[in-house]
């Protein structure tokens, strides 16, 4: 099987295959299928890139330059099946290698990931690939199939919407699949909230380590000791008054000060108290766990009021 190599146009093919007499040739143009590994390998690189900046996840150079390399190998070879007509880019096969492939390419990106955290993560990259396949398409069809400007197109629109224009996107993703029912029982009583599952929540229990589901005062008061609400629900804790006050009831064994850090506040600590059980309604499963730790926060998190509480995602790991 002779292989010839030429110049030619960047919008045409990289492999094309024809036969002469008795004998099939296959022609590979080299500047083509360099231009198509390398922009893929840059566009998959971005997008991991990117899908680590919205989850908040640390990044490093050579996992993502591994990972992307996975996909981006992986597309090339669909690409070159597809020019020698053995698998259409479209067919069931081709979307099976795709999506193995990024699967793939994610578990090597972003290591230690729950099924839940991977399958927010392969959303994000999905979604940020369509965009930037639309935004490839767009760019091919006015400049007259100008591959390097396709692949241009697709890049800016992965950095557009990761750094400037991601707000809007999440905002419609999280009521869609971050907003969970919480409930949270101290002994008999009981108190119901929504609450966003958030991952920048870290925070935990400096005594067991249990993960932190953090829930605005106003929305906790009920069940809290009356004696104790005043010094929670002051800006200034004072944690000795508090600590003090149900010294001789069953709500010391539960009382905890959990330190934190947050933005214009290097560090602080917060009212704890261990619960008898939160139960969270994930989707269709409902989740049961007295693994963590309910902190009390004095102010609202939501203007409109769609969310009360932050919800650790480790509590669901717990539960």
């Amino acid at each position: 099987m002779p292989v010839q190599y030429s110049e030619k146009n960047l919008g045409d093919n990289c492999i094309q295959s024809y036969n002469e007499g008795a004998s099939r040739m296959v022609r590979i143009y080299l500047d083509s299928l360099l231009l198509l590994i390398g922009g893929t390998f840059a566009l998959e690189f971005l997008t991991l890139w990117a899908v680590g900046q919205i989850s908040r996840r640390p990044t490093r150079a050579p996992r993502l330059a591994g990972a992307a390399l996975v996909t981006a190998v992986s597309f090339v070879a669909v690409v070159a099946l597809s020019d020698l007509k053995v698998v259409a880019l479209a067919s069931p096969t081709s979307m099976a290698i795709a999506l193995l492939a990024s699967g793939a390419s994610l578990s090597i990106a972003y290591s230690g990931m729950n099924l839940r955290e991977f399958v927010t993560s392969l959303i994000y990259r999905s979604l940020l690939t369509l965009m930037a396949g639309g935004a490839a398409m767009a760019a091919h069809a006015t400049a007259s199939g100008s591959r390097p400007l396709s692949f241009l197109a697709a890049i800016a629109t992965v950095i557009l919407v990761a750094e400037a224009g991601w707000g809007v996107v999440h905002r419609g993703m999280r009521e869609g699949l971050f907003y969970v029912p919480v409930s949270i029982r101290f002994g008999r009583q009981s108190v119901s909230v929504t609450a966003l599952i958030d991952t920048g929540n870290l925070l935990r229990d400096p005594v067991s380590g249990v993960p932190a589901i953090i829930v605005e005062y106003s929305a906790i008061e009920p069940i809290l000791p009356y004696r104790i609400r005043a010094s929670v629900r002051a800006s200034d804790v004072d944690f000795a008054a508090a600590a003090y006050a149900i010294a001789d009831s069953p709500w010391s064994t539960r009382f905890r000060a959990v330190p934190y850090s947050s933005v214009g506040q290097t560090w602080g600590l917060m009212v704890g108290f261990r619960p008898s059980e939160i139960r969270v309604m994930d989707g269709k499963k409902e989740i049961s766990t007295d693994r963590a730790v309910v902190c009390v926060h004095n102010s609202s998190f939501c203007p409109t009021g769609k969310y009360r509480a932050l919800l650790n995602p480790e509590i669901l790991i717990a539960g």
